[in-house]
């Protein structure tokens, strides 16, 4: 993930049995794909790699999507007083969370709220 300091950072949590974790990676490609390099986004799944595929290919995304098997990385960002999934962090160009969104986004208006609320707008 240091990889992307220099450009504000979404980070989304997701599970392979979460239905509503698929509707997120929808609303994140969107978002992704209007945002024209502003932000990067990246998908972190931490279980069930196997499944994975057959859900990429149902909700297609051009953002890189990651396996944590260890849970190293959730398990760190877990800490940030999440208790469901999707969870997504928001990380400023310089590497520090701005803050943490522990639900499903209804679309990418809400998405781009959040961003202002984060003070991440200014790329959007």
């Amino acid at each position: 993930l240091r990889d992307h300091l220099g450009t504000p950072l979404i980070i989304s949590f997701w599970t392979t049995w979460c239905g509503a974790c698929r509707k997120d990676l929808d609303v994140l490609e969107e978002f992704y794909a209007r945002s024209g390099g502003k932000f990067e986004v990246v998908g972190v799944c931490p279980e069930y790699w196997e499944r994975v595929p057959q859900i990429l290919r149902d909700h297609p995304v051009s953002f890189p999507v990651l396996h944590d098997p260890g849970e190293h990385v959730t398990r760190a960002y877990e800490r940030l007083d999440h208790t469901r999934y999707p969870f997504t962090v928001f990380v400023d160009n310089s590497g520090r969370v701005r803050c943490v969104w522990a639900y499903a986004f209804r679309d990418v208006d809400q998405l781009l709220e959040i961003l202002a609320r984060c003070e991440l707008d200014k790329g959007a």
